[in-house]
């Protein structure tokens, strides 16, 4: 009993020491200047709406970027509250080293869906259904065209928008989806010359399981372009109307 105690009294102070050793020598040198500051975006490759550059102007353009300051007078909180506020920005840690760094991590925003209404509006929708502002670079989603208002668009196609991108075969194959006058809606698709009627907008995750079967055990049969058209209206069944050859 008295050894269990001595250890775990041993392992309390060496935890201590480790946690001590650790925040000395990651605590900058008093009057220090920071020399570097280190930009890492998450998810890069996929949401491509900003970029290190960017980050920097906008910081210095907030006339909060750290480079040149003493890494007393640097607020850290302050830069992450600027950088949340940018719209293509979703999270934000900014932290020091004893090196003289400032290293800022940051997470975009994931677009899921480019909007172009018939009423003019252009941005993209989030995976929380929010507008963001188009940038100068393209993130690689379906677009949605049509009678789309932006309350439709939270409302109905954030659903739809997240299906699409979880699912490498669909996100693949969806090329734009159109919102028609009456609310329901129809995709294109990059491979075969066919419009998918999906009908009202609901029931998304069924309807495009249905039609991933029929695309395996029918299209792969009679080919890719025998039907102009593919319904998904209808309950337990798919209604398909013949190309005219």
């Amino acid at each position: 009993m008295i050894k269990k105690l001595l250890l775990f009294i041993a392992v309390i102070v060496l935890a201590g020491y480790f946690i001590a050793a650790v925040t000395v020598l990651n605590k900058p040198k008093e009057g220090q200047i920071c020399e570097q500051v280190e930009i890492l975006i998450e998810d890069s490759i996929k949401h491509c709406l900003i970029n290190e550059k960017d980050i920097e102007r906008y910081l210095i353009r907030n006339k909060i970027f750290p480079k040149g300051k003493t890494m007393q007078e640097i607020d850290l909180l302050k830069m992450e509250n600027v950088l949340k506020k940018s719209p293509y920005i979703d999270q934000a840690t900014c932290y020091k080293t004893a090196t003289g760094s400032i290293c800022i991590k940051v997470s975009s925003r994931q677009v899921i869906l480019h909007i172009i209404s018939n009423s003019g509006e252009d941005y993209y929708l989030d995976n929380l259904g929010n507008p963001v502002p188009k940038s100068s670079y393209f993130a690689d989603t379906p677009i949605v065209t049509g009678e789309v208002s932006k309350q439709y668009a939270k409302q109905k196609l954030t659903t739809l928008g997240k299906i699409i991108q979880k699912d490498p075969f669909w996100n693949k194959q969806v090329e734009q989806i159109n919102v028609l006058p009456d609310g329901k809606l129809e995709m294109i698709p990059r491979v075969g010359k066919h419009t998918i009627l999906l009908g009202p907008p609901n029931e998304f995750q069924k309807k495009l399981d249905k039609l991933k079967i029929f695309y395996e055990k029918g299209l792969s049969q009679v080919g890719w372009n025998k039907y102009s058209d593919i319904s998904l209206e209808y309950k337990d069944q798919i209604i398909c109307t013949k190309n005219k050859e």
